[in-house]
């Protein structure tokens, strides 16, 4: 497979090494960002181990059998383990079922992989299953699990995993990224800020149109935070069936406001920062910390049946009394 996403290089080569040395690990947590190509490495990886010809340096050939199988996603040594619907939870008969795949003697005599994703979708059940597997796994397999929210798997579960960071690209390497796919000037530069540096990620935004929902839930955000919308009305407006990315691009932005308070930070990060420019510095780094898990716990319940327009009023009301900027100012003014 060739390169696609330079920003990965470096994982790519810490993994390709310890093949080379036959030191690899019988898991790996590739953790990141959504949308920055946690997918495509997971898969270069796989194809590299289960090519008949990998070239000398370490990438599949794309030309033998095995890389047939694997473009026509029907090679029998690579098992993938998602939910059966985009925002459902991996159930335990799943985990079961690829614990049983993975047992089995592999076909071409090389590695068996499997890469479950997001690996966070699994429930409680599922993930105390797949622990079984961690414990005792069998002679060249390889399980990878990706995940954007590693904290909440289960600490046993990440416990016996190596864990890989990989890295989100500066803005210039997804701007590049996006020009390869079709999508340059401002709309890149645009669709790049509203997923929070991640191209592919972007991309996706860029073509189901969802660009100008998360346009409108900032200047939403931004307004809330100077006091110029009512909590309840912009809760009842994020109802709808696309709650999932409103609230989703909200936790992605909150990263990257942590991240520009603490560190020099890309172009992409300070518009973040400064679209939310009332609160950056008069919120510390724990309360924005307590902020992502109150929208990580709203996000697991979604499909619960609790009442979504209480939970999002929680959420629009704790995000508009947190002070702000003017109001610090306001408050030393009166001393």
């Amino acid at each position: 497979m060739s390169d696609a996403t330079p920003w990965l290089e470096p994982v790519w080569q810490q993994v390709n090494r310890a093949r080379l040395q036959s030191r690899l690990p019988h898991a790996m947590l590739l953790a990141g960002s959504e949308g920055i190509g946690k997918q495509l490495l997971a898969d270069r990886i796989a194809h590299a181990l289960l090519c008949e010809a990998p070239d000398d340096k370490g990438e599949a050939c794309g030309q033998c059998a095995a890389c047939g199988w694997l473009h026509a996603g029907t090679h029998p040594d690579l098992l993938v383990l998602k939910p059966d619907e985009p925002g459902k939870a991996i159930k335990v008969d799943q985990v079961r079922a690829l614990s049983a795949g993975l047992a089995i003697t592999s076909h071409g005599g090389r590695y068996k992989v499997a890469i479950v994703c997001p690996a966070e979708a699994m429930n409680l059940n599922a993930a105390n299953s797949l622990l079984k597997t961690l414990e005792e796994p069998t002679a060249n397999t390889l399980l990878i699990l990706i995940s954007a929210a590693p904290g909440r798997l289960l600490a046993t579960v990440r416990s016996r995993c190596q864990q890989l960071q990989a890295p989100t690209p500066t803005q210039a390497q997804a701007l590049d990224w996006l020009a390869a796919h079709g999508v340059q000037g401002e709309a890149a530069t645009r669709s790049v800020l509203l997923a929070g540096g991640a191209p592919l990620r972007a991309l996706g935004l860029h073509e189901s149109g969802a660009e100008a929902v998360m346009a409108e839930c900032l200047e939403q955000l931004q307004a809330l935070s100077e006091g110029r919308l009512d909590p309840l009305a912009v809760a009842g407006e994020w109802q709808g069936d696309d709650i999932a990315l409103r609230l989703g691009s909200w936790r992605q932005w909150l990263q990257w406001l942590i991240r520009a308070r603490l560190v020099p930070v890309d172009k992409v990060a300070s518009d973040v920062a400064q679209k939310l420019q009332t609160i950056t510095e008069s919120v510390d780094c724990k309360a924005l910390y307590q902020f992502m898990d109150r929208i990580d716990s709203a996000l697991a319940t979604l499909g619960s049946g609790l009442n979504r327009q209480l939970l999002l009023e929680d959420l629009m009301i704790r995000w508009a009394s947190m002070p702000t900027r003017r109001q610090n100012n306001v408050m030393q003014g009166s001393r």
